[in-house]
């Protein structure tokens, strides 16, 4: 999902007077983030592992929370009413969306810089209504434009422009149709397909490889790249902790899907959530956790990461605590190219400088490791990615963790630089003779 969801003012409100403030079919605390002070109201009672404890304005949307001292091109609202200006790109344009949605009315501010990706991953975090499956009615005159054109090359129809606010933006009211993540859950015949898609079954790319790097395939070194990232890192780096950095422990990021647990068997409504686990899952993450910060970065939405790390039982087992959860809202595509030919928009990835820039003193690129089943995912700091066998049809005999707590534990005690590439993990994990 592209970046733009936190930098978003987001509110929700009723459409019927009579309806109640706590809609049921409105996302969850943590993945929504309140705004219009006339309008900003609570859309359910946040749980304990939600990414941040209020709706109020500024603690942003899905685990993006907010801008990183103040440096966010958006404005809200706080919880009392009192605007918030976060404003600092004083020539940029911006276009206040209000969307009809189902009982609901939705408001965002975006740059006229965004673009349509931007928009469908603001609805996504409000909504949980996935960017393919939205329509937008009003927006243009035909079809919607490809996800890379920018909001302000859009011609709105003056049908949906309803004047200019007191900040000069215009307001744009359209209507999203779509259903949520909550609905295909509860259609069994669709679980299968919606766990493909989390897979992204598309061909993975290691571009830490030597047959990448020939091809010109090297994202982490394009400045369009680094320029998505520091729009990215401007936007989300007031992420929600759940517990705070412990100094002198190093980093572990951690994919949750195919990664940790199966998740065809963890939406399957019909099997036990822990039997999707990965073998020795809790096991793993008590034994490296005396050494690593554990953080959990996830495609999905916050609401359904939620879910997920609740039926797992990993916010409850007192051996270990995860650090903080991020998921798709960060992630952006990159520009990448293969034998001179540039694909502007190519997979998602994980940038963890979002993560280093907060806490320089703590982490950086010497001391995290990233474990993912898609190598991809590594695109804008290979040397720390390390790529896991995917965990699919639950196989009782897999012993990818047991290996990996090994290869973990060993890099701990050798205090050794964790960004020079772990493509031999395998063979570095045999039996752990170390006293």
């Amino acid at each position: 999902m592209s970046a733009a969801a936190a930098r978003a003012a987001a509110s929700a409100k009723p459409d019927a007077p009579n309806a109640a403030a706590a809609d049921p079919s409105a996302p969850s605390a943590g993945a929504s983030s309140a705004g219009d002070a006339e309008h900003a109201s609570s859309t359910s009672t946040p749980s304990t592992a939600a990414p941040s404890t209020s709706t109020a304005a500024g603690e942003g949307a899905t685990s993006g929370g907010g801008s990183a001292g103040g440096s966010s091109s958006s404005s809200s609202s706080s919880s009392t009413g009192t605007p918030v200006v976060l404003d600092t790109e004083a020539d940029a344009k911006f276009i206040s969306f209000t969307i009809k949605y189902s009982k609901l009315v939705l408001n965002c501010r975006l740059s006229e810089d965004d673009d349509v990706a931007d928009l469908k991953a603001v609805l996504f975090s409000l909504t949980d209504v996935p960017a393919d499956r939205q329509k937008l009615l009003g927006l243009v005159k035909g079809a919607l434009p490809p996800d890379q054109v920018s909001l302000g090359s859009i011609t709105i129809p003056p049908s949906s422009l309803k004047g200019r606010n007191e900040h000069g933006d215009r307001n744009v009211h359209i209507m999203l149709l779509g259903t949520p993540l909550e609905a295909t859950f509860k259609d069994p015949s669709s679980l299968a397909t919606f766990a493909e898609d989390l897979s992204e079954n598309t061909e993975d790319v290691d571009f830490s490889s030597p047959s990448s790097r020939q091809q010109g395939l090297e994202p982490a070194k394009d400045p369009a790249n680094h320029k998505k990232l520091n729009k990215v890192i401007k936007r989300f780096s007031n992420f929600s902790v759940i517990n705070e950095p412990r100094p002198g422990k190093r980093l572990l990021v951690l994919d949750l899907d195919y990664t940790l647990a199966d998740t065809k068997r963890l939406l399957d409504t019909n099997s036990y959530a822990l039997d999707a686990a990965r073998p020795g899952l809790h096991e793993f993450l008590a034994a490296v956790y005396p050494d690593y910060d554990i953080v959990i970065w996830s495609q999905t939405s916050w609401r359904w990461l939620e879910v997920k790390l609740v039926e797992l039982q990993m916010l409850a087992d007192p051996r270990f605590k995860i650090s903080f959860v991020l998921d798709r809202t960060p992630m952006f595509h990159i520009r990448s190219s293969t034998k001179g030919k540039e694909k502007e928009r190519g997979p998602h990835c994980k940038p963890l400088e979002l993560i280093w820039r907060r806490w320089p003193d703590i982490y950086g690129p010497h001391n995290t490791i990233h474990i993912d089943d898609l190598s991809r995912n590594f695109a804008m700091n290979p040397g720390n990615g390390l790529k896991i066998k995917a965990y699919r049809n639950s196989p009782s005999m897999d012993t990818e963790l047991p290996a990996l707590t090994r290869y973990l534990l060993r890099l701990s005690r050798s205090r050794s630089r964790l960004d020079q590439g772990h493509s031999s993990w395998k063979e570095l994990s045999g039996p752990d003779h170390a006293t």
